[in-house]
């Protein structure tokens, strides 16, 4: 498996001896606008510059706002724990669904929550999001010697990986079979062995021929692109 699976057991790793609630984004959003967020928001925090909740949502709230007073008032709205302020953002992201706002929205509610329990809430963030308690992640695979898939066997792998990822608690999103290679979509509980999950597959599948390659690719950071795809194949 060429992946990030070290990564991924280290990651596992430091969740277990994590206290606390975990929030996951959601929202599929790209890794350098999540930093981009949290750096800015980190400047509003420690901002000193006359303002209040009730004057950054009437900014929210005016059609005469520049993109720049916008952007502050949602990561001033987002840090500021209140829940009036976690409501407006809520209401406003239902008509106004770009990164910065949901990654807002996001914030917000992490703040709020470890405001109102008492209790350090942690926020996991990947490019690819999550939902529940899941992450998604982007897999690549492709046949060997890069020989077409035959009907049975686009037929196969759609079973077994869907099967495999059903049995350990997961879901799968989407499953694109290519001429000579396959990509899948899928969420699963970060203490699920990803590595292990897709050998099995693999190997239920090539009993029936031996078609696809053992070399595989998993991701949490985007889904693989055109190019991604083209590069592998020539590998």
């Amino acid at each position: 498996m060429r992946s990030d699976n070290d990564v991924f057991k280290d990651f596992r790793q430091s969740l277990e001896g994590m206290k606390g609630r975990m929030q996951f984004l959601e929202t599929t959003v790209p890794v350098d606008k999540q930093m981009e967020y949290f750096r800015y928001s980190e400047t509003v925090k420690s901002d000193a510059r006359p303002t209040s909740i009730e004057e950054q949502i009437e900014v929210l709230r005016s059609p005469d706002s520049s993109p720049k007073e916008l952007k502050y008032a949602l990561a001033y709205l987002a840090v500021s724990g209140d829940i009036k302020a976690y409501r407006i953002l809520e209401s406003y992201s239902k008509e106004h669904a770009d990164d910065w706002t949901m990654m807002s929205l996001v914030q917000a509610k992490v703040t709020l929550e470890s405001e109102l329990s008492g209790e350090k809430t942690v926020f996991i963030s990947t490019g690819l999001g999550g939902k529940g308690d899941k992450l998604r992640f982007s897999a690549f695979f492709k046949a060997n010697w890069l020989q077409p898939f035959s009907d049975y066997q686009r037929h196969l792998i759609e079973k077994e990986t869907a099967y495999a990822i059903e049995r350990h608690g997961g879901e799968t999103e989407e499953i694109k079979i290519a001429e000579n290679y396959f990509t899948v979509l899928f969420l699963v509980s970060i203490d699920v062995n990803i590595k292990i999950m897709f050998e099995n597959t693999i190997s239920e599948c090539n009993q029936y021929g031996d078609f696809i390659d053992r070399s595989f690719i998993v991701t949490n950071v985007k889904q693989f692109s055109e190019e991604d795809i083209r590069k592998e194949l020539k590998k």
